[in-house]
Order: structure tokens, then sequence, then C-alpha cells
């Protein structure tokens, strides 16, 4: 029998110790991945223990639900990136910019897209005004006193319930009593009845307006305003000329009880307007017509209009509400414009429909004493 030295007695000792402990690693092993296949851990754990990887790095951390070790593979945190406050300033300042530049162009391109719409809205009313004249003979009158049952009773119905019918408003027309006043409570279910072709897109007023109408008091109390109604408002009103809108011989085309036929026209179709806008910081325009013993101030939230001399207490009468004067040129956005007159939010001119049918837009710097001409049928 041979002899173990001691020196080779000590390494075979340390082997066995060596390789013992490489059987309880490996036997570890194999029970952490059983476990790791039939459940989930309370830790990370990747499937792979034979990477080198310098990504990661192995710990032996202790298990709060088994006895000994587990090895667990960790990733070294990443450095993030993120905005520095002088960053987002300037990007702040950047988008700013922007807006400032294009916000201009936008509300230039929206302007020109009401202006459009409004001209189309002229040019209908214009053209339906222009039907009734070839259908009837003559112009309807800018607004009616006298019933036409002769009565002799003033109803105040203006020209824009005569041409209803040819805006595709015919049930409309039906459901009004015209034998009766616009006052009138046969007609009060119709007061606020909205007309999307009488309202100007650039105009920021609300669709109704508040009038008093002359009716009695329902209190003795001096110290509460007399009641008011409303009604649907427009921006479109006939033009009676350069004289006053309740002249019942006023030198334009519509204007109180007229019956205006085109070969009265002298100054021709195409020099002659018909129809216009009215802006809501002037003065209230109705589609109705006048309001029988009612007279018009200006606006209650625009301080635009100056004093009209021709009345007291700035008022004027409630033709006013359907018609429109060219006197008190300059128009348009001039402060001191008489609230009878023609005006309109646009940001430089105005829309007229003419007797012909076409529609113009009339700049700010158009001479006053020609739209003056425009306005009259027979200047000469």
């Amino acid at each position: 029998m041979a002899l173990i030295s001691p020196c080779n007695r000590t390494f075979l000792k340390r082997n066995a110790t060596s390789e013992a402990a490489s059987s309880k690693v490996t036997a570890e092993t194999a029970i952490l991945r059983t476990r790791m296949t039939a459940g989930p851990l309370n830790m990370i754990i990747p499937n792979s223990w034979a990477s080198t990887s310098q990504k990661y790095r192995r710990l032996m951390i202790p298990s709060s639900t088994r006895e000994g070790f587990s090895m667990v593979t960790t990733q070294p945190s990443l450095r993030r990136h993120g905005f520095t406050l002088v960053e987002l300033l300037l990007v702040v300042a950047i988008i700013a910019v922007l807006i400032g530049l294009l916000l201009p162009a936008v509300q230039k391109v929206r302007e020109a897209a009401s202006r459009c719409k409004c001209q189309s809205n002229l040019g209908n009313l214009t053209l339906a005004t222009i039907h009734y004249e070839q259908v009837f003979g003559t112009f309807p009158a800018g607004y009616q006193t006298v019933a036409s049952t002769g009565s002799g009773q003033k109803t105040g119905w203006g020209w824009m319930t005569t041409v209803l019918p040819y805006l595709e408003q015919e049930p409309l027309q039906r459901s009004l009593r015209l034998d009766l006043s616009i006052a009138d409570e046969a007609n009060a279910v119709w007061r606020t009845h909205r007309i999307p072709m009488a309202l100007c897109p650039s105009d920021p007023a609300s669709d109704t307006h508040e009038i008093t109408l002359p009716e009695p008091k329902t209190t003795e109390d001096p110290i509460l305003p007399p009641p008011t109604t409303k009604f649907a408002c427009s921006q479109y009103v006939g033009v009676s000329g350069t004289t006053a809108t309740d002249d019942i011989s006023a030198n334009g085309i519509l204007y109180r009880d007229s019956k205006v036929k085109s070969d009265e026209i002298t100054d021709g179709l195409t020099n002659t307007m018909l129809l216009t806008e009215r802006s809501s910081r002037l003065g209230i325009s109705i589609w109705h017509g006048a309001i029988p013993g009612v007279s018009v101030g200006p606006p209650r939230l625009h301080d635009f209009a100056a004093p009209n001399e021709d009345q007291e207490n700035n008022l004027v009468p409630s033709s006013a509400l359907i018609l429109a004067t060219t006197r008190g040129i300059p128009f348009l956005q001039a402060p001191g414009c008489p609230i009878d007159t023609i005006g309109s939010w646009h940001s430089v001119g105005i829309n007229a429909g003419f007797s012909d049918g076409h529609v113009t837009f009339l700049s700010a710097s158009v001479n006053g004493s020609l739209i003056s001409a425009w306005a009259t049928k027979a200047n000469g």
C-alpha cells in the first residue's frame, strides 16, 4: 500500500472541499432555477447565469422566504437628461414669437372670410328685393304705415318682411300678422325669430335687441324703467337716400310707403345703392320694420354714436330700425356718426348692394360726396 505524504494529504483535502462547495453551489443553483420557473420570486433573477457581460454585476442578497443567498443581477443606473430652465424659457420665447407673427395673419384670414360671407348675405337680400320689383313692378316700401286693408292703421312692417318668400322664408311670412302692428301681441312669438341671412358675421352684437314698446306701464313707480321687449336683430338696412329715414318723399329707393319703379332711377341701377350695412355700435337694427310710437337711441353698450342734432335726447324715429341715411358722412369707424347712418364692423370699409344686383365693398377712403350720390336715385 502506497503511503501519502502530508503535503499530498493537504492538497487532496482542499480539493475535496472545493469540489464539495462547487457541488453545493450547483445544487443551490438548480433549486433556485426550479423555484424561479415554478412561480414569481421576490427579486429579479436573470435567466442566464453564464453571462459575463460587464453591463451586469451579481450580488448575493439574503432571501426572506428561503434559506441561504440568492443571486440577483442589477443594472447600473443611467444618467437622465432633461431641459434646463434657460432652455425651457428659450422654447417659450420662440413659441411666443411665432404666435405673434401668425396671429395677425389668422385674424386677416378670418376677417376676409367674414367679409365674403357678409357680401353673400347682402347679395341674396339685394337679389330678393330686385325679384320683388320684377314681380310687382315696384320696389317694396321701406316700411309701411298704412295697412293693406286701407283702414289707416299703422303697421310698420319693413322691406325685408315683403321679400321673405324670395329668401326661402315664405312659411315665416305666412305666420306673420301683417295686418296688425309689429308691436301687437299676435306677432309676439316672431319678435325674437332669428334670420341668419340678416346677420353680419363680423358684427359681435347679440342676436336680439331690447326695445321699449309703447305699452302701458305695469307699475306706478317712477323709479323703475319701462318694460322692454326683445327683437331679433339685423345688420342690413335699406338706403333711404340723403334725407331723414322717416321722410315720405325721400330721394332714395326705400323709404316710408315708397313705391319706386326701376324707370324712376335715372342715375342708373348700377349707380344707385339699394341696401347696405349698419354697425351695431352705431344704432339698433331689426329685420321686422319700424315700430309705431317707438324712438330709437344709440346702443346701450357703446358710446360711439354722436347725438343726432335733428332729434331731441339723441333719439331718431323707429324707421331707423330698418332704414339708413348717408347724411352725416364720414361714416364707418369714425366717431361722431349719427345713429341712423350707414356703417359696419369691417376694418376697412362697408358692403353695399346696388339696384342692378351687384355688391361692392366701399373702402373707408371713398369720398363721402360720392357715397351720397350713390344713395340717391335721381341726383343727376
